[in-house]
């Protein structure tokens, strides 16, 4: 079965297996790695977020290797991806809405859609009000305004600054 199957070949199976790396998709006989990676362009924790045990899924090959008789799938590639058009929808200096997704002691992870998510560093805020912790300020969850002050497609980085008025 191996055989009649190509690179960028997109196809149906059924999720096997989850392993804390991925997933294992039975393409009828013939089991493919669905690599976190390759499942979102949003950030996964856990291939459970994406999958479950018994999903019919829709995949392309990525990569065959025939000697072992290993395929890699992605399922992402099926999508648009949202880093294509984050220049035009994020300018520099436009003011937008995001949710944090996690606070560090040096900025706060900002998902902006699905797949962008950009980073507000501390040094970037200038407030009249000091504060010991950015967690005073803003929790996982919660739903900020952001300045844009870089976009770099490339690195798939968005750099923010938090607004002071919400």
């Amino acid at each position: 079965m191996i055989n009649d199957l190509r690179e960028g070949q997109i196809v149906d199976g059924v999720v096997k297996r989850i392993k804390r790396y991925g997933a294992f998709i039975d393409l009828g006989g013939l089991d493919g790695l669905l690599h976190i990676t390759n499942m979102s362009y949003k950030r996964l924790k856990h291939p459970g977020e994406a999958v479950k045990v018994g999903d019919v899924v829709r995949v392309q090959i990525l990569q065959i290797d025939n000697e072992f008789h290993r395929l890699w799938l992605g399922m992402k590639q099926l999508e648009c991806d949202p880093w294509e058009r984050a220049s035009s929808r994020y300018p520099i200096g436009g003011k937008v809405r995001g949710v944090v997704t996690g606070v560090t002691k040096y900025g706060a992870f900002v998902e902006l859609e699905s797949g962008i998510e950009g980073l507000a560093h501390v040094a970037d805020m200038n407030w009249s009000k000091h504060f010991a912790d950015l967690s005073e300020i803003v929790s996982n969850f919660q739903e900020v305004a952001v300045v844009v002050l870089q976009v770099d497609t490339d690195k798939r980085r968005i750099r923010l600054a938090l607004c002071s008025d919400g």
